[in-house]
């Protein structure tokens, strides 16, 4: 019985590859022969390591928040700042990320979120997307509830509505580093949009 082929490529290394192409492209925006090309393998080959497009994306989807995502975070727990500063800093580093000239402009769970509305976005990545935007604000609302609880944060609005505006301002300045904003542009925007707390 003859051993099976092992791959010639990296997994790991072509699924940066495909998340890199939706990140720019959208999944709408996005063909089997843009991810082969950037990947650097065949049909057959995608199909065997990754499953179909579907599939591959919702792995991009992962593959994005554990590389791009959740490192903001430990921004808003530095516990030797204040609130307003630890936001400031949070924001702030999505703002370089969103801009880094290495990566494509913009956030991939924006883009994703965006095209929610469509019917371009088969179900099972829908309901990746939908999760992972709820995850994020279910973090976010038991962190200013933690805040208020240990009287860091006055305020009349609730954890949930202050959780939606922080989630409205980093994709908005998504939506502006798509759209070829700079950096300094956003630490602005940031400034201005971090007195509210």
């Amino acid at each position: 019985m003859k051993a099976g082929r092992h791959r010639s490529f990296d997994k790991d290394t072509a699924l940066e590859q495909a998340m890199h192409v939706f990140w720019a492209n959208g999944y709408a925006g996005t063909s089997l022969s843009d991810l082969t090309e950037a990947m650097g393998i065949n049909k057959p080959s995608l199909y065997s390591a990754f499953g179909n497009k579907e599939q591959l994306y919702k792995s991009a989807l992962s593959k994005y928040v554990k590389i791009h995502g959740s490192i903001h975070a430990t921004h808003l727990h530095a516990v030797d700042k204040c609130l307003k500063k630890r936001i400031q800093n949070y924001l702030t580093s999505i703002a370089a990320m969103i801009t880094d000239a290495t990566l494509p402009n913009g956030c991939l769970i924006c883009l994703s979120t965006s095209e929610v509305g469509s019917s371009c976005i088969p179900t099972d990545a829908l309901q990746s997307i939908l999760q992972i935007n709820t995850v994020t604000k279910s973090s976010l609302t038991e962190f200013f509830n933690n805040e208020i609880s240990a009287g860091k944060l006055a305020s009349e609005s609730s954890a949930e509505v202050i959780a939606d505006y922080l989630i409205s301002l980093q994709f908005g300045l998504a939506v502006m580093a798509k759209n070829g904003a700079k950096f300094t542009e956003l630490k602005e925007v940031i400034k201005f949009s971090i007195q509210q707390f």
